[in-house]
């Protein structure tokens, strides 16, 4: 195979055989695995590469209409597709960032002395019945 970005070929499994296409991009994070498209099932797939590899064949000439077919369908299955461990971009506007919350929560709470040692909050009138 040729490592141009888009390959399109056949893989050869009996009766599950289908047409392909490999996005060299697509990185799945582990060396022994790659992307496959599948026409037959119309997704992107993860195949172990030691099996896969062996079954695959290239289209020939006289498939272009079969491989007109796999580009259409392949590009409208990675729009909404999302390798493993690609991360997601979020706007920060959507990230809540608990710290400055709880800052502002603890600016309502009254100061309080620790050390103050005045017994202003206890009532030491109940104290001097005994």
């Amino acid at each position: 195979m040729s490592q141009t970005s888009l390959w399109f070929g056949h893989l050869e499994i009996g009766d599950k055989s289908s047409p392909v296409v490999r996005d060299h991009k697509l990185n799945t994070g582990k060396a022994d695995t790659i992307y496959l498209f599948n026409l037959v099932r119309n997704e992107i797939i993860e195949y172990k590469r030691d099996i896969v590899e062996p079954k695959l064949r290239e289209l020939g000439k006289g498939d272009a209409s079969v491989s007109k077919e796999l580009k259409k369908a392949f590009t409208k299955a990675i729009k909404d597709f999302t390798p493993r461990g690609k991360t997601l971009n979020i706007p920060e506007t959507a990230v809540v960032k608990p710290a400055s919350a709880k800052k502002q929560a603890d600016d309502d709470l009254p100061d309080i002395d620790i050390d103050d040692d005045s017994d202003d909050m206890f009532d030491d009138d109940e104290d001097d019945d005994n």
